[in-house]
């Protein structure tokens, strides 16, 4: 099992430039949206998977596996991350599973923009 995200994935979204803490939020939902593509066999809905599939993952994963308390924080983590993707995905009219880092990057690049440019 891979790690959700690669050197070059967190590379990139420091290179964004971006507030501390907004880097730290497009890092959990990167996480997320790569562990949700994991959990999905190739040729299966472009969804969200399902709780139980994100339970049967956690279960799997070697690192999870002795942690069950980590393993309840990280679903909760993963039904938050799956609202945003989801929403964000039903704005750029794909499948949440279809995302990209580069399009959580934008996104995040464009609400620190709109909150610089409030009032």
């Amino acid at each position: 099992m891979t790690e959700p995200l690669t050197r070059e994935m967190v590379e990139k979204i420091d290179a964004t430039l971006l507030p501390t803490l907004d880097r730290h939020h497009l890092r959990l939902l990167a996480h997320c949206l790569s562990s949700f593509q994991q959990m999905t066999a190739p040729g299966a809905s472009r969804t969200i998977p399902s709780r139980d599939q994100q339970e049967q993952w956690c279960l799997k994963h070697p690192l999870l596996r002795d942690d069950p308390q980590f393993g309840i924080l990280l679903l909760n983590q993963f039904e938050a991350a799956a609202r945003q993707l989801e929403t964000l995905a039903q704005s750029l009219d794909v499948a949440p599973l279809d995302l990209t880092l580069d399009h959580l990057i934008d996104q995040a690049v464009a609400h620190a923009r709109a909150r610089l440019d409030a009032p």
